[in-house]
């Protein structure tokens, strides 16, 4: 377990092409195949491995998730382990009303004479408050109590999401192209980059003298080969971040009674914490196209019924291979907060759910280690 707090904005980019045609990438967070290059990194500099890619690609990584760590007297910024948000989760302003709301969507069949061009099988997702409204911006990340909280039914204030939740702050920064004969400016020659921030401006006292409290992020992953504190490269122009071991307690541990009550109710939500990569597109390869049936990757012998799907818009993935020296293909991933429920087929033992806690579900195994599809399965009653 460790963390990474970097010690400037992080630029990841997007792999297209950089020039003036195309204008700068939008701020990014780091996607796990960032976090896993650092974390190897790191781990072959220490132990002086070889840097070929048979040795660290077998390194596993999940995450990563943000871990805030409040410093300071201030109640409202205790240590919390953040995550993104749900996608059945929407914020919609009543008509008449400036004030946004959190909406919930679940699983619910079309009344009698209505249908669509769904996958044969699949329910949609629909507002259980159908009201008449906008959709307004809000917290892009919650924290893990409020998320368990939404899944266990209850209903989330945005007051409280906006206060404890985090919305990402991006930081724009001109540079110059240097000669590397003379080492001077070349003329004309400027561009930008975009960085998210995660040292927000630090609130000030009553006095206004001295900050009263500060919340600092930082990136928390789970890595199974031990690394020891020190500064390592996170994402683009060699920007620094802050390792540091963490006690294995700082993981999300699961709820008491929560594998018990996904065998009571008969069914099962997996929220993507990390994008997910799908041979399939938004279906899992590990399903069958025909049945909607199947077990994930790393939970053989839990068999499930897939019944709704709830995505975020697709992200693009891709980058540069050092070892073959060439551009990675453009992938489309299943966006972070995403949502899948799925139904128990038979008789299941609790236990073998414990497996499945935040776990990685993607396809491959080596997207799997290399963090891609992290899952928070939580309790569902099918619908009808």
């Amino acid at each position: 377990m460790v963390t990474l707090d970097p010690l400037a904005p992080v630029i990841v980019r997007s792999g297209r092409p950089f020039d003036a045609s195309n204008g700068l990438d939008e701020a990014r967070f780091p996607p796990p195949s960032t976090l896993a290059g650092c974390l190897r990194t790191a781990w072959a500099r220490q132990t002086g491995t070889d840097f070929g890619p048979a040795l660290l690609d077998a390194v596993s990584v999940r995450g990563p998730l943000l871990w805030r760590e409040g410093e300071g007297t201030a109640p409202d910024v205790a240590p919390a382990l953040l995550v993104p948000k749900p996608a059945d989760a929407l914020y919609l302003a009543r008509e008449g009303e400036r004030e946004p709301c959190c909406i919930r969507a679940e699983p619910h069949a079309f009344e009698e004479g209505c249908g669509s061009d769904l996958p044969q099988g699949l329910v949609p997702v629909q507002l259980t408050d159908p009201i008449k409204g906008k959709p307004k911006p809000g917290p892009r990340w919650w924290t893990l109590a409020q998320l368990l909280d939404f899944r266990r039914g209850a209903t989330l204030t945005f007051d409280a999401l906006l206060e404890q939740g985090w919305t990402p702050a991006t930081e724009r920064r001109t540079h110059v192209a240097i000669d590397r004969k003379s080492h001077a400016a070349k003329t004309s020659q400027l561009f930008q980059t975009n960085g998210l921030d995660f040292m927000p401006d630090q609130p000030l006292d009553p006095a206004g003298q001295a900050p009263a409290a500060t919340r600092r992020l930082r990136l928390l992953a789970r890595c199974d080969q031990p690394l020891r504190a020190g500064l390592v490269h996170l994402g683009g122009e060699r920007r620094l971040a802050a390792l540091e071991p963490r006690p294995e307690s700082q993981w999300p541990a699961v709820p008491e009674g929560w594998f018990e009550q996904m065998v009571k109710v008969g069914g099962l939500s997996l929220t993507l914490l990390t994008p997910a990569a799908f041979a399939a597109g938004f279906r899992p390869g590990w399903i069958d196209p025909d049945t909607l049936e199947g077990e994930p990757p790393e939970a053989p012998g839990v068999h499930l019924k897939l019944r709704a799907v709830a995505c975020e818009r697709w992200q693009a993935n891709s980058g540069w291979d050092l070892h073959k020296g060439e551009p990675r293909p453009t992938r489309r991933l299943v966006a972070a907060g995403s949502v899948y429920w799925f139904e128990l087929v038979g008789d299941h033992d609790p236990a073998a759910f414990e497996s499945l806690w935040l776990s990685n579900i993607s396809d491959a195994a080596q997207d799997r280690r290399d963090g891609f599809g992290l899952a928070l399965p939580a309790p569902w009653t099918p619908c009808a």
